[in-house]
């Protein structure tokens, strides 16, 4: 049967291509063998959880310069010139979304962090590093003060209420308005809060307290502020971020937190199965480590 590409493949003569192959294993085991084949332009990676090519007509252009190039490279590079991209990480994306709501509430605590450029010289060339200071204007630096105030008889001149400036809890008004539309109920109107839980109440508001009624004690704005309530949040967002197509988040969607894509364990392997061969090969003494990679 012709497809009508034999005009194409007519003046086609046989050849026999430059290539090396190598095999890797363990002493009588196939488990995670692999075979590294070099053909011209490209590293082709086959085995046991390992199936990828790397191209780069370049760099591959000859074995000891592919090899060189190979064991010489990032992750980052050397798996994108096989083509691959970095996978959805949904346990990466819950991290970076606790990290975001828990800042506010660890620098209400703890004190923020004042940063500044400073220039040094390296090499003859001006670089600069950043040099971050913590500052003592947390609520903990505030109740140190106090204690050594009360060991010294002096927590009568003590200006600061420690109570009043204790950003950790959350507490129910006694009145509530009675105007309040109880359709559309906003915590604010119903609790009082230092702002630095305003992340969390954001996720509780997306996840578990999406139906709350004030009215109701389930599932209340104030369990941001527990270590328990907090965990039950954690849960959900979990369960959200895992299913394809539910991870509708404000933070995410309004780009306060962004979605982590990662290297797979997989692709990881694979990485690492190549530059282990190239290495070897190397130590082998199968390549002219002098040759320049185009």
């Amino acid at each position: 049967m012709s497809y009508g590409n034999a005009s194409r493949l007519a003046d086609h003569v046989v050849s026999e291509a430059p290539c090396r192959s190598f095999h890797f294993s363990r002493p009588n085991s196939s488990a995670y063998w692999f075979n590294l084949m070099w053909i011209r332009g490209k590293l082709i990676l086959t085995g046991d959880g390992c199936d990828m090519t790397f191209t780069h007509h370049q760099a591959c252009s000859s074995f000891d310069a592919a090899i060189k190039w190979a064991s010489e490279s990032e992750m980052d590079y050397l798996l994108r010139k096989a083509d691959q991209r970095e996978e959805y990480d949904a346990d990466a994306t819950l991290q970076a979304i606790i990290q975001w709501a828990n800042a506010p509430v660890i620098e209400a605590l703890n004190g923020g962090v004042d940063e500044r450029y400073v220039q040094y010289v390296e090499d003859g060339r001006k670089k600069y590093r950043t040099v971050r200071t913590p500052r003592r204007d947390g609520y903990r630096h505030l109740y140190q003060e106090y204690r050594r105030a009360v060991a010294a008889g002096m927590q009568d001149d003590f200006l600061d209420n420690v109570e009043v400036e204790d950003p950790r809890p959350i507490t129910c008004r006694e009145t509530r308005p009675e105007w309040l539309d109880m359709a559309h109920p906003v915590f604010s109107d119903f609790y009082d809060f230092n702002q630095c839980w305003m992340r969390w109440l954001r996720l509780w508001m997306d996840t578990l307290g999406s139906d709350w009624d004030p009215r109701s004690s389930v599932f209340t704005p104030a369990m941001v502020a527990t270590h328990d309530g907090r965990w039950r949040i954690k849960d959900e967002l979990q369960r959200r971020l895992d299913e394809p197509g539910s991870r509708g988040l404000d933070c995410i969607f309004e780009g306060s937190v962004d979605c982590v894509y990662s290297w797979t364990h997989a692709q990881k392997y694979q990485f690492e199965a190549i530059q282990f061969a190239c290495r070897q090969i190397i130590a082998a003494g199968l390549v002219d480590m002098t040759v320049k990679v185009p």
